[in-house]
């Protein structure tokens, strides 16, 4: 019997591991997820989701910017420690507006991003490829953990729907 139930812990363990291989699909997270920037050395994902206070945009702190461990156990996050959060994934707030912020993300100072709602949804945007897009993804290639040589912007043009995908030299 102790057996059966082990297996099945086991088995279970496996399908929610494979059913969340890619990006977490909570309805929390689908509602509040802005984007999300992956890594060549891992699965594992930095997650920045919106936060609000109140039921509006938190214009000190708009974006909650964590781990998301796909790779060794994909039902837990991590916070980011310091250094991460201070020269790799954090941002700074550049600009207020009326429940919307501009930010620019430590890890990519060219460009900025403007966090608001649009269609009902909370997202990013910015400059990919010279047009105004909605970030989906920003895709790091680093040869080694505190370095990266390149980076992929994804995301949605705004004024076309076309995805676009543009590839910047840190």
């Amino acid at each position: 019997m102790k057996r059966s139930i082990l297996f099945f812990l086991c088995v279970f363990a496996c399908c929610m591991a494979l059913f969340a291989a890619d990006e977490p699909q909570s309805a929390d997270a689908a509602q509040n997820r802005v984007f999300f920037v992956s890594r060549n050395l891992n699965r594992n994902i930095i997650v920045y989701d919106i936060q609000q206070k109140n039921g509006v945009l938190n214009q000190k702190e708009p974006l909650h910017v964590y781990w998301y461990n796909i790779e060794h156990n994909p039902i837990t996050t991590n916070e980011l420690n310091f250094i991460q959060r201070r020269l790799a994934y954090g941002y700074t707030v550049v600009e207020k507006g009326n429940n919307e912020v501009t930010v620019k993300l430590k890890a990519y100072k060219k460009r900025l991003l403007r966090v608001c709602k649009r269609g009902g949804k909370w997202v990013g945007i910015t400059t990919i490829n010279g047009k105004e897009c909605v970030l989906t993804e920003i895709y790091a290639h680093c040869p080694t953990k505190t370095s990266c040589d390149y980076m992929e912007l994804r995301g949605v043009s705004v004024a076309s729907g076309k995805v676009e995908k543009e590839t910047v030299n840190n």
